[in-house]
């Protein structure tokens, strides 16, 4: 069974100490080295007044749980909560919480939206700008700024930025009803369109998640 998978905590100080046990724990361990994970476990198991095995199945139900209501609080997709459950059930533990709204991990369809988003925002701009996608980047790569190419256009900025909005938020909105990310991640994304043809960060995070308490590495 996979103990070292499961050593996390919904506190902040618990998980700092959780994910760098289960960091150490996840590489080979040397003949006659201490498992520092099942230690961890074990303790865990003494002051709970449970065996070691209950304990981890108590931490893997408080984790599914704790997805169900972030489902339930509407912070996360269906789609998106059966995602994280198949990583917990598959021994990734709070990883799975832990790495919500962070880029790809977990999250297929939405990385997908993403990754949408650039190109979707990148065709809207060089439409604005008379010119094509291709050339814009052309531009852009061999050191022009938006700016310099919206003046050589005589195109506003803020016609540029309505155009990569726009295209932006029906890339959002086609994601929202297929049900693939929520409406409050949608608008949190919409709110970056514009600003520099790229998401990055990945999907963003609800303020009040058990998430906000496990930054990414």
């Amino acid at each position: 069974m996979k103990l070292n998978r499961w050593i996390a905590l919904p506190l902040a100080g618990a998980a700092a100490l959780a994910i760098a046990v289960g960091a150490a724990a996840a590489a080979p361990s040397a003949s006659g080295s201490t498992n520092y994970a099942q230690v961890f476990v074990n303790k865990l198991a003494g002051i709970l007044h449970l065996t070691p095995a209950q304990t981890q199945d108590a931490l893997k139900q408080a984790q599914l749980q704790t997805v169900d209501q972030m489902l339930s609080d509407g912070k996360i997709t269906k789609a998106q909560a059966d995602s994280m459950k198949a990583r917990i059930n598959a021994g990734n533990g709070l990883a799975a919480i832990r790495g919500y709204g962070r880029g790809p991990g977990g999250f297929g369809a939405g990385a997908a939206v993403i990754r949408d988003l650039r190109p979707a925002e990148m065709n809207a701009a060089a439409a604005a700008l008379h010119m094509s996608a291709s050339d814009l980047q052309a531009q852009l790569r061999g050191g022009k700024s938006l700016a310099d190419l919206e003046k050589a256009a005589s195109v506003s900025d803020a016609t540029v930025k309505a155009a990569m909005r726009a295209a932006a938020k029906g890339v959002l909105d086609s994601a929202v009803k297929a049900g693939t990310i929520t409406q409050a991640q949608a608008d949190a994304l919409l709110a970056r369109a514009g600003k520099g043809f790229g998401f990055r960060r990945g999907l963003p995070r609800p303020a009040q998640t058990p998430a906000a308490y496990f930054p990414s590495a």
